[in-house]
């Protein structure tokens, strides 16, 4: 038995699956139907979040765990640190794209992000079967709280230096994201070089 085919059966396994079949958690674009589908049929439903208020994380999970007990997965996107502002630059930018588009207006730049505590607090009240980053790491605390839950983190690299950090976080499982991905990758340490290649070097 190869190595690849044993680790699929030992993932199988692990996560309650009967198939290796994995839906990708994209954000708004994984509808609960498509989930139980999934489910039904045996593999891995899943759930991008960062568009859903917490709300709507519980009632997504609950649609789904009404239809089928099988195991799901939750990503969220971790959010970049505040920015710094800087008005007159900001200023200069919207002069710049209202030359090809429709004026920015002045407090474009004031929304509020999403709150990703609140978010985080859904999640492990939903308690799925994993959760999943992409574009960062969690906080320590969330890490900690994930695992007195005994819900694993399967963390999304694109880099050597990704993996690495993300091992050290505390994450579970990595996902790694290669050229294979068509230029759509969760980079979050640019500084650590991202290289065009196929699959991560031995960590």
């Amino acid at each position: 038995m190869s190595p690849a085919y044993q680790g699929a059966k030992d993932f199988c396994r692990r996560f309650q699956l009967r198939a290796p079949d994995l839906l990708a958690p994209m954000a708004g674009a994984c509808p609960p139907s498509l989930s139980i589908a999934v489910m039904q049929a045996g593999g891995w439903g899943a759930a991008g979040v960062l568009l859903m208020k917490p709300d709507e994380i519980r009632a997504w999970a609950a649609e789904v765990r009404a239809a089928s007990d099988a195991p799901f997965q939750l990503n969220i996107w971790t959010p970049d640190p505040p920015p710094r502002r800087d008005r007159v630059r900001e200023d200069a930018m919207r002069r710049f794209l209202g030359q090809w588009g429709p004026a920015v207006p002045p407090d474009a730049g004031d929304a509020t992000p999403p709150d990703f505590a609140a978010k985080c607090a859904a999640l492990l009240e939903v308690g799925p079967s994993a959760i999943s980053s992409v574009m960062g790491l969690f906080g320590a605390d969330f890490v900690t709280r994930m695992k007195q839950r005994a819900i694993p983190w399967f963390a999304h690299v694109s880099a050597l230096a990704e993996a690495r950090a993300a091992l050290a976080a505390g994450a579970d499982v990595l996902v790694a994201q290669g050229m294979e991905a068509g230029g759509h990758r969760g980079t979050f340490a640019a500084a650590g070089g991202i290289a065009d290649v196929g699959a991560l070097p031995p960590l």
